[in-house]
């Protein structure tokens, strides 16, 4: 099942998101955030980018970035594998733990750039860790001291250059519970197809997408679907279209116990 086309922004600003995948921690340490913020450096020098403002969560990144078209997925790429390679040998693994792919929005226009810078910067927050201006994994530290990674100039062009603007905006408490709750700066809490496709192939050791239909085919296997349930954001209508079992047997597959038995002892 071929990925949709990646559609690029006019204005070539961009809020990245990358994941663990099944929502795995890719941070284990501070060492990790570290090294990260290093790989963003190098990566910048082979793919030249801004950064406008990052976020290092435990499970996922955000940044906010802008880049020419032809270098977002290389630069994206770049980061990633050089941050990979570095976490397998630290932590002594093998394999991806980052979503191959990653998930990004186009940003248009001036209010949903603030908008968005400010809700990366507030994600510690919004996730009940601590305050922004104590969290040391965002770039929230750097507007108010030295440039490192990000391009400051941007944001606060917007902002009057006054830096005590930013603080006021970043922190502002007016309609916060409409920014936070707002599921565009999260790209949408629905897993996509080919995340899903991802997770299908790992977890019943496929060899590739074109295995999944005739793997569920088989009577036994169908059954199997139920160990998906419990991924966050997934579908019926997605597991339906992907493994094409119709949206009436994958419900009582999940919703069901009684069916499982009937249908393992017929």
């Amino acid at each position: 099942m071929p990925r949709p086309l990646r559609s690029f922004s006019i204005s070539k600003v961009y809020h990245v998101i990358l994941k663990g995948i099944d929502d795995s921690d890719i941070f284990y340490t501070n060492q990790d955030r570290f090294v990260f913020l290093e790989k963003i450096r190098l990566s910048k020098k082979e793919f030249p980018f801004s950064v406008y403002a990052y976020c290092l969560m435990s499970n996922h990144v955000h940044l906010v970035i802008g880049v020419q078209d032809k270098f977002l997925s290389k630069a994206i790429q770049s980061l990633t594998i050089r941050y990979v390679s570095y976490f397998n040998k630290q932590h002594e693994r093998k394999g991806p733990f980052v979503q191959n792919r990653f998930k990004s929005k186009n940003v248009e226009n001036q209010k949903y750039f603030l908008d968005v810078c400010r809700y990366v910067h507030r994600n510690p927050e919004k996730a009940g860790i601590t305050k922004t201006s104590n969290y040391k994994w965002s770039s929230y530290s750097e507007y108010l001291g030295k440039e490192d990674i990000i391009d400051k100039k941007v944001l606060l062009h917007y902002l009057d250059n006054d830096i005590d603007n930013f603080i006021k905006y970043t922190n502002k408490v007016e309609s916060i519970e409409e920014l936070m709750n707002s599921a565009d700066f999260e790209l949408s809490n629905k897993i996509q197809d080919d995340e899903i496709i991802e997770i299908i192939i790992r977890q019943f050791k496929l060899n590739s997408a074109e295995e999944i239909i005739s793997y569920f085919k088989n009577k036994k296997n169908k059954l199997l679907i139920v160990k998906l349930k419990n991924i966050k954001g997934i579908t019926k209508a997605q597991l339906s279209r992907i493994t094409r079992i119709d949206k009436k047997t994958i419900g009582k597959i999940w919703d069901n116990p009684r069916f499982l038995i009937t249908s393992l002892n017929p």
